[in-house]
This record gives C-alpha cells, structure tokens and sequence, in this order.
C-alpha cells in the first residue's frame, strides 16, 4: 500500500470519516448505529485542533482528530478494519503527539474500544498508560415513555444553551470529576456549540437558582444522544438526574428516535452509572483511554 495525508475538509471528506467510523465501530463492539456526514461535521465544529486523513488510492483507511483540554490534547483516532497492521495508527499518533509538542502541550491522550487489542497494543508500545475507562450506554424505546413527576419546590424549562447561568451550574457540576479542567465562557461555548439543534433543559429551584442542567442532540449517530448532564452538588439526592433523563427520553420518542445513548465515567463517583442502569440502559461498549507524557524541547 503507497498512502497518503491530508486535512480533511470538505462534505466528501466527512461522508468518508463516516463510513470509516461506522465500519470501526460494528467490527470493534458489534454497535448498530452508524454516524452520518452530518455527525462528523457537527463533531468537527467542536474540535478546535487539526484534522487529518490516511488515504490509499482514493479510499480512507484512517482518521484522526485533536482537542486540546487544559495543558494536554485529545486525539480520536480510527483505522479502517481491513486496513489493521500497516502502520496507519502509527502515522495518526505520530501527527497526534508531533501536533501536541508544537502546541507547547505535556501530554497526548488517546483512546480505542476494549475491544480493539490491536489499538491497545499499538498504545502500549508506543509508551501510552492507560488512565481510564468510560462506558456507552444506551435504552431502547419500545413505546413512548412517560413525562416524569418532577420534584417538588423545583421545575424545568428549554432554554438557550449557550446561557451563562447553565455554563455555570454544569461547570460546577462537573467540578468534582475525575480530569475536570476549569474553561472559561468562550472554551466551553466553542466546545459545547453549535446549539440550535440542541435540546437545552434548565432545571429551578423555587428561588429561581439553576439547579441542574442537560444537553441533548435530537439525533447522533441514529440515535437522540444525552451529551452533557449535570447536577449542581447542593441539589443532589433530590431525584432531578432522573427525572431530567426521561424527559428527555420522552421528548426524543416524540422526534422519532428510539434509541438513546450517553457516555459516562466507568468510574464515576456520583452513582451516575447505578442511575442509568435503574432506568433501563445498558453498556454498549467501553472505551480505554491512555496518556503519553511528552518531553519538550
């Protein structure tokens, strides 16, 4: 095979990236839902580093992407199934961590499913630690669920998710998990964003104070997706994690998608993951993230 690089860029690029996501995925975990051309792009929006491409003779064999978190990069990298063990993940990590020195960043870190030994061998080898694991996790709506009962002395609303109030509230939800890096307003719009097609849920306590807050895609991957929920810590116990959930269930059912799906921490101390598996989901497939420490020039 003679490959070649370059940035990937245009709707055809992103069609390609689709189908090379979609193909990884059912080999690597047996996942139904296949990204779309759209997908990719909204996720391209929300990457704020480079973008590049393994191509032989027309067709894309792999494709990496970076995010810079706090004083290190994120890279998400896939390689084509039929393509495994000629060295393209060497290439995408190599411009991963050549990317992340000439940022003046400490670490890369990168991720493969559990079940791709091949991505986890090739990690390991090129000095990655694995860090952390996260789980998909997703509910099949065989009918349209019910609205929940809200709890008492609190009610919810749509609202803008650009909103300082709800960045707020999230960040401080999130404050004490693992890897939390502070962002300010701008980061955490560019990441969060684009917001029209976002469901925003913004949870009241009777005084009017954020108490919790969701972020939802009406549809990723074929599937409604719940991308960021958080409960600021003092209102905790109060059942809103729950009954945010399946008003979003309900609300997703009514815009035609049966399947819901979010990520989680495998480790996650809040009981995050107790909570989804009460209400019906199940773990889809789980996800092994490393970090390589750089040394700088």
């Amino acid at each position: 095979m003679s490959f070649s690089q370059r940035t990937l860029e245009t709707a055809d690029d992103a069609q390609a990236v689709a189908n090379l996501i979609g193909d990884y995925d059912s080999f690597h975990s047996g996942a139904p839902d296949r990204p779309t051309a759209e997908d990719v792009l909204t996720w391209w929006k929300r990457v704020d580093g480079g973008r590049i491409g393994v191509w032989d003779e027309g067709r894309l064999l792999g494709a990496a992407a970076i995010r810079r978190r706090g004083d290190y990069h994120i890279s998400d990298a896939f390689v084509h199934p039929d393509a495994r063990g000629h060295g393209i993940g060497t290439i995408l990590l190599a411009w991963a961590e050549e990317e992340t020195r000439k940022a003046g960043l400490s670490a890369n870190r990168a991720s493969t499913t559990a079940n791709d030994t091949d991505g986890k061998a090739l990690l390991e080898a090129r000095g990655y630690v694995h860090i952390r694991s996260f789980y998909r996790m997703a509910i099949d709506l065989d009918e349209e669920p019910l609205a929940p009962d809200w709890p008492e002395r609190f009610s919810w609303a749509l609202e803008p998710g650009d909103s300082v109030e709800v960045f707020e509230a999230l960040e401080e939800a999130f404050a004490d998990h693992w890897g939390y890096e502070p962002r300010t307003y701008a980061e955490w719009v560019e990441h969060n964003g684009p917001f029209e097609d976002r469901l925003c849920y913004v949870v009241r306590s009777a005084d009017g104070e954020v108490a919790a807050a969701q972020l939802c895609d009406k549809e990723r991957f074929g599937a409604g997706l719940v991308a960021v929920l958080g409960v600021r810590p003092t209102w905790r116990r109060h059942g809103l994690g729950e009954a945010l959930l399946w008003q979003a269930f309900h609300d997703l059912y009514r815009l035609g998608r049966r399947r819901v799906g979010l990520g989680v921490d495998a480790e996650n101390t809040t009981g995050a993951t107790r909570l989804y598996e009460r209400i019906g989901m199940h773990v889809v497939w789980r996800d092994d993230a490393y970090e390589k420490v750089l040394r700088r020039d």
